[in-house]
């Protein structure tokens, strides 16, 4: 997937919303990408086009200028998505910020509808942008939508490093009294991690930047403990994966693991 040349922001007008806004002119920068800012607003509201312009200067000065700005009306998640078809956007970025009407929902269930109807990849932002992403947690479950994210990040961002994690499980615990269970099913997992990096065919300069995991237990918990380490500024999820991988990108899990992750997330979506 080639860099993308159209972000599509979303902004409730506020300084609140300076962290997303932040990150989408730093990537646009390093990409050469447009911006549109989007503002939704309830159908009951009139927005006064002239008030918003006041606005976007006042709180992002000379960085709003020459951001193309859209106005919508309607539930945030549904228009977002519509929007970003609408504008062939390549990349949606929202705020992760409590107490924010734009983006209290992705804390929420309705991360669903967006991650799932919007084609482009979601980037819910958290922390303050001070650079470009250097270091990138990706999970994996081994399934093309794992590989769909991996790929992705790889192109976004081609100078960065990516951990790779995958955590494969013991299927009954008993069975680790029992002479070389463990180490079986441990070298079943190594063979799945190596099949599925040789079916990616990486160029030589990105199967480099990649540094491939193994943890035995749960994925959820061992994504947290990795980006509790501080090691990491993006975390990248593929949806649709096998098994439980589904629950641990969309759904309540995905609002947990939003709700705690100290870093960005970017949210790869591969249409079946």
């Amino acid at each position: 997937m080639p860099v993308p040349t159209k972000i599509l922001v979303a902004t409730d007008l506020t300084a609140r919303a300076d962290r997303p806004f932040a990150r989408a002119k730093l990537l646009a920068d390093i990409w050469n990408a447009a911006r549109t800012l989007l503002f939704v607003s309830s159908p009951k509201t009139e927005v006064d086009i002239a008030k918003v312009e006041t606005l976007l200067l006042r709180n992002y000065g000379a960085d709003a200028e020459g951001c193309n700005l859209a106005i919508n009306y309607g539930k945030p998640p549904q228009v977002i998505a519509e929007t970003a078809e609408q504008l062939d956007s390549d990349l949606i970025i929202v705020g992760a910020a409590r107490h924010n009407n734009i983006s209290d929902f992705f804390l929420g269930t309705a991360v669903d509808h967006l991650v799932h109807h919007a084609e482009a990849p979601v980037l819910i932002v958290k922390e303050r942008p001070r650079a470009n992403y250097g270091r990138i947690l990706v999970a994996t479950d081994f399934s093309d939508f794992s590989a769909h994210a991996l790929r992705t990040a790889l192109d976004f961002f081609p100078d960065a490093k990516i951990e790779l994690v995958h955590a494969y499980h013991v299927a009954y615990e008993a069975w680790l009294k029992s002479d070389g269970v463990a180490d079986e099913m441990l070298s079943d997992a190594d063979k799945e991690l190596q099949d599925f990096m040789t079916g990616l065919n990486l160029s030589e300069n990105d199967a480099s930047r990649v540094t491939a995991h193994l943890v035995e237990g749960n994925l959820h918990q061992s994504v947290h403990n990795m980006l509790d380490s501080g090691d990491f500024d993006l975390l990248v999820l593929g949806t649709h994966g096998r098994g439980g991988f589904i629950m641990a990108t969309i759904g309540s899990r995905a609002s947990e693991m939003m709700g705690w992750s100290p870093v960005d997330v970017l949210m790869v979506r591969k249409s079946v």
